[in-house]
């Protein structure tokens, strides 16, 4: 006794897209072989699409009727049915229309002091212009922009980052090069801030948390220069109104000049260190219209700083 070779079983959720295509094709044209030059396919692939789909319905969905074929009633409302959906996929594959003038997104975007002193009057007097009912959150980033990303807390992070993560993507918006920051009266102003005078100050230190620590550490470090930190802060919110009352030094983004002058003057520091300012975002967001406008903004913002900094 031989037996007969398995019936391959369908279940519904395996119906995709284009066996729905293919009979609605059978159905307009009443013919396998018509479906077939339609869609420039064998004649043996639509007919095996259609058996799967009898099996998936449980209805035989045409029968013969001369040298043709009829669809079932059965048939003809999953046709109709499928035509709906079709039409909704379609609209789901267009691009999505943006208008900022109209769209009232909600963003949050992950930042620090200097970031936010720079970017963000500028982005929201833009955001003010062209897209007056966006929403915009921002949240402090520390070293934790892209724990934030990850984790759904943030859409836009702007920060010196450097570590990659697998679903995060980054751009470099700005370099930035240190330099130190004094009181106008400082007698840094009148002679050469060396490196040996520089170990020799007294220093005030940014940290925004426990274990952060500046880049330019770690170029102090291959160069054997320890600080001698007389005050460490968690935030540069007052430091420039500290500075400017003592003989402390600040080392920072040369770019903070634009925050702390006149109240403190900027010379140059005493060792070669620059660092990137990068925009990052997570790729849940990647292609999202209102989300692709907001970045392109920031990156326009970051090359008219980059021009007014001769960067």
């Amino acid at each position: 006794m031989t037996r007969s070779p398995l019936k391959e079983t369908t279940t519904p959720l395996q119906t995709d897209f284009a066996a729905l295509h293919v009979l609605k094709c059978v159905h307009d044209a009443r013919s396998i072989r018509g479906a077939a030059e339609a869609l420039d396919k064998n004649q043996s692939t639509i007919s095996y699409t259609i058996d799967r789909l009898r099996q998936t319905f449980d209805d035989p969905l045409f029968v013969r009727l001369g040298r043709g074929i009829v669809p079932t009633p059965r048939c003809t409302a999953i046709v109709k049915g499928a035509e709906e959906l079709l039409a909704r996929f379609e609209t789901l594959l267009a691009v999505e229309e943006f208008d900022p003038s109209v769209s009232g997104d909600r963003i949050t975007l992950s930042c620090n002091f200097y970031e936010r002193s720079i970017f963000l009057p500028r982005l929201m007097s833009q955001i003010r212009k062209d897209a007056p009912n966006i929403r915009l959150i921002v949240i402090q980033a520390n070293s934790e922009g892209h724990r934030q990303l990850e984790n759904g807390e943030c859409d836009v992070v702007i920060a010196p980052l450097t570590a990659e993560a697998s679903g995060i993507y980054s751009s470099e918006l700005l370099r930035e090069r240190y330099a130190c920051f004094v009181a106008p009266g400082s007698r840094f102003t009148r002679e050469p801030l060396t490196l040996t005078a520089f170990e020799k100050s007294k220093h005030i230190l940014v940290r925004h948390a426990p274990h952060w620590r500046p880049y330019y550490r770690e170029t102090l470090d291959r160069l054997g220069v320890s600080l001698d930190i007389a005050l460490e802060v968690p935030s540069f919110g007052i430091v420039d109104h500290i500075v400017e009352n003592c003989d402390l030094i600040f080392t920072a983004s040369a770019g903070f000049e634009r925050i702390f002058s006149p109240r403190l003057t900027m010379i140059p520091a005493p060792f070669d260190c620059d660092f990137p300012i990068r925009m990052s975002w997570a790729a849940r967001t990647h292609k999202s219209p209102s989300h692709v406008w907001l970045r392109s903004l920031i990156s326009q913002i970051a090359s008219d700083l980059r021009k007014e900094g001769g960067n």
